[in-house]
């Protein structure tokens, strides 16, 4: 009967619950709240799908977070070779496919944390982000205007650093079941050391294309067969022309209001941050009544030691304790710390009392502190309290801004309304580009005034759109000029060069070849080289891994030399010609004499053992609470504004 009743309510609610349902449904709000998920989440972990009403329960990933880490990977690729990809190309390389499942993978190991009941406390990622090398000042001491840089510096907010300090902490306690120590095979370990510690030394000779140098000019037969099989080489890219505005910190900075006064107190407050403070060489004795260290002060006042006096006294050999150089700060603050920075050099002549007892105090040395002065540090704490108030000017421009945009609808007239500059780029291609292939946007924000640029149509508006680095700008894109595949005769010269190119390549390629053939037929390696007219170096020993581009040999040419047996020779194509490789000597490792390097490469490999099961969990979790991805919603996240 009970058992009766208990499904008996689950049915009504279950009704009840599916009535709600169906009432939304009908008024228009199950539609708002479909697509509105919809359109802000990509994928789902754990909970249940309810037809009609969405996921209850489990955890979310957004699209704003994929497109940070896809932003963040672009920027990364950009730090390291100095440009930054185009969409389309990163999309291409499938870096939007990455930065999702780098997201889902956060998002698992978040849910799990939960799921077990891991919870990491505010005091704990204070304590973790304090104790941050990184983040201390000049004193020693955490110091929050570098902690705000840093961030910036990383393209990092405030709160996703804290969220990750907290993941990490609580995946140290998930986690903490796997001991990397003596994870890896001893066996395993020995015959991965020996591959990757083996070093080899070969002999090069480069032979660039520019050896042959009696390329013919094409036919026109020839040069119109050539452009029609390769004119996607040729064609002419999208240019756009737009005009944008830009709101930076800097641009604000002239106009943010810093007094003498608050200079001063900035000065005050950061006092110890400017020079150095007072230290005392210190001894102290302690006893545990005022009668007995009146006594110890009064039988050094008569000509004792301290450490005789101590000694009579506490009837302890070791009663006086050296303290060493300390600062006010290094002492427990109140009686002891004031009493010990306000003596002479010298033993006190009254005993300080403290909760740890009583303080007798001998002061062996004083070193003065220094402090810089306030003249000559006051331009750098102006500039410093600028840049600290700058942001919060640039976000009441950027309301102002976004204030008059909603009431004028044009980007425009809301500039002039507020003297805000409005900037232009005729001709620009994909990748910040004019026609000659010069490099023209350039500065704040240079990337993504591009991109938005070329993710908005023709003489429409972007939305107001924010930077990883803190900067705003909208963009209006004024004009679209089409690719387009030019005539021959726009660009002859260079299909003509290109043509050349090829043909070249083709006749120094046949040289390598036969020159390959003499190598391993036991022509001498110096002697191939002089018939060529070229030069024979040899290498330094390398590792797999290494490389000695000095001499040719870059990493391509590496793995092919790791392939050769000794004396033989493979030649490696290089972007403007090949080079010859010629295995000379192999150096093989000494497990006896490389002990020391064998243990830190064991213990290496043990920490990459435990890594890979801890990827293995996280892939077990994934499995478990269950993983779906709106896959139209993720095409559409990155599907540019101007297509369908």
């Amino acid at each position: 009967m009970k058992t009766f009743r208990k499904y008996a309510r689950f049915i009504v609610l279950f009704i009840l619950f599916g009535m709600l349902i169906v009432s939304f449904a009908f008024w228009g709000v199950g539609d708002m709240l479909r697509m509105g998920g919809r359109s802000a989440e990509v994928a789902h972990i754990g909970g249940t799908k309810i037809p009609l009403y969405g996921w209850v329960g489990g955890a979310s990933v957004s699209v704003d977070e994929v497109k940070d880490q896809f932003n963040r990977q672009l920027e990364g690729i950009q730090r390291q070779t100095g440009q930054r990809p185009e969409p389309e190309q990163a999309l291409r390389f499938g870096l939007h496919v990455r930065a999702l499942e780098e997201v889902i993978q956060r998002a698992v190991l978040d849910y799990t944390i939960q799921q077990f009941g891991l919870v990491v406390s505010d005091a704990e990622v204070r304590a973790a982000i304090a104790r941050n090398p990184a983040f201390a000042g000049t004193s020693g001491s955490f110091d929050p205007l570098l902690f705000r840089n840093r961030l910036q510096q990383a393209r990092l907010s405030e709160a996703q650093y804290v969220n990750d300090i907290r993941r990490e902490i609580a995946a140290s306690q998930l986690f903490g079941a796997v001991r990397p120590d003596g994870l890896a095979p001893k066996s395993l370990r020995d015959d991965i050391f020996k591959m990757e510690a083996e070093r080899r030394i070969a002999e090069t000779i480069y032979i660039p294309d520019s050896i042959v140098v009696d390329v013919p000019k094409p036919t026109a037969e020839q040069l119109n067969a050539y452009f029609e099989a390769s004119k996607t080489k040729f064609q002419i890219p999208e240019f756009r022309a737009f005009s944008y505005v830009l709101l930076t910190a800097d641009d604000v900075m002239p106009q943010v209001g810093v007094t003498a006064d608050m200079v001063k107190q900035e000065y005050d407050a950061r006092q110890g941050e400017f020079g150095s403070a007072e230290k005392r060489d210190v001894d102290q004795a302690m006893a545990d009544s005022e009668d007995k260290a009146k006594a110890i002060i009064a039988a050094v006042t008569s000509g004792k030691t301290l450490e005789d006096a101590a000694k009579e006294a506490l009837g302890s050999s070791d009663g006086v304790i050296k303290l060493g150089p300390v600062t006010k700060k290094d002492l427990p603050p109140g009686p002891l710390a004031d009493g010990v920075f306000g003596l002479p050099v010298g033993v006190g002549p009254t005993p300080i009392q403290s909760p740890l007892g009583w303080h007798i105090v001998r002061i062996n040395s004083i070193s003065p502190g220094k402090s810089v002065p306030f003249d000559e540090v006051k331009e750098q704490l102006e500039k410093e309290l600028r840049t600290q108030l700058a942001p919060d000017l640039l976000i009441k421009q950027v309301t102002d801004f976004e204030r008059m945009l909603a009431k004028t609808q044009s980007m425009k007239e809301a500039a002039e309304d507020l003297a805000l500059k409005i900037k232009t780029y005729e001709n620009v291609d994909a990748r910040g580009q004019d026609a000659e292939g010069k490099q023209i946007v350039i500065g704040p924000a240079a990337s993504e005034l591009v991109q938005a640029a070329f993710a908005t149509r023709e003489s429409a508006e972007s939305e107001l759109l924010e930077t990883q680095r803190g900067e705003y700008f909208i963009v209006r894109t004024d004009r679209i000029t089409p690719a387009r595949t030019p005539a021959l005769t726009e660009v002859e010269a260079k299909v003509t060069e290109a043509w050349q190119a090829e043909e070249r390549r083709k006749l120094a390629d046949a040289k390598v070849k036969a020159a390959l053939e003499k190598a391993n037929v036991g022509t001498g390696f110096e002697a191939l080289a002089k018939e060529l007219g070229l030069e024979m170096r040899t290498t330094k020993a390398v590792t797999r891994f290494e490389a000695d581009q000095g001499n040719y040999l870059t990493q391509p040419v590496v793995q092919e030399l790791f392939k050769l047996q000794e004396g033989k020779t493979q030649s490696v194509r290089t972007a403007e010609g090949n080079v010859l490789v010629r295995l000379k000597q192999i150096e093989p490792v000494d497990l006896a004499k490389d002990k020391g390097a064998i243990d830190r490469f064991g213990k290496q490999l043990d920490s990459m053992v435990a890594n890979d099961l801890i990827l293995q969990l996280i892939a077990a979790m994934r499995t478990k609470y269950g993983v779906v991805v709106d896959e139209p919603a993720f095409v559409a996240a990155f599907q540019p504004q101007n297509q369908p």
